[in-house]
């Protein structure tokens, strides 16, 4: 409870549904944080209106909600810059031709490119320079293909950010 009552701004990449982002900001609304802000990009703008609609039938205040259809979260970085203390990110990850990659259509939520890594690669960057310091947490899915342990290596090489697996296993 103590961490929850930390939270101020709260990022999903790629909300799709909205379901983690709803489901954090009713844990917030549950820990009395009122303060927190939660927001949630999108390339497809389905995606974005799926997930203010998920927001608002599960409870969660529209106005603490902010859904912008985007790409990663470029027009936030600004704004964001080492203020983001939840970021989730579940990116298109399963390996396929590169031309698939890059779509606003349903495909852009699984077609990640060599190892699938494509959209990935673009947004370590971001989620580095987003996530606030030192207490930041970034819940990200990978599977075998991307190579994690690589990803784990450019994030401390790079960012000097700690990689720690939270849970790992086989499908």
């Amino acid at each position: 409870a103590e961490r929850l009552a930390s939270i101020r701004n709260v990022l999903e990449i790629g909300s799709g549904t909205g379901v983690s982002t709803v489901f954090l900001g009713s844990m917030l609304r549950e820990a009395k944080n009122t303060d927190a802000t939660l927001f949630a990009t999108d390339v497809n703008k389905d995606a974005i209106r799926v997930t203010c609609k998920t927001a608002k039938e599960n409870g969660v205040d529209l106005d603490s909600l902010e859904a912008i259809q985007c790409d990663l979260a470029t027009p936030l970085l600004e704004r964001l810059r080492n203020k983001v203390d939840v970021l989730i990110f579940n990116p298109p990850y399963v390996p396929t031709p590169e031309s698939e990659v890059g779509s606003d259509g349903i495909e852009a939520s699984w077609a990640g490119g060599k190892d699938g890594r494509v959209v990935f690669d673009r947004a370590i960057p971001q989620i580095a320079s987003l996530l606030s310091w030192p207490n930041g947490a970034a819940y990200i899915i990978t599977v075998d293909d991307n190579k994690p342990e690589e990803i784990a290596k450019t994030m401390m090489d790079e960012y000097g950010i700690e990689v720690v697996p939270y849970v790992r296993r086989r499908a």
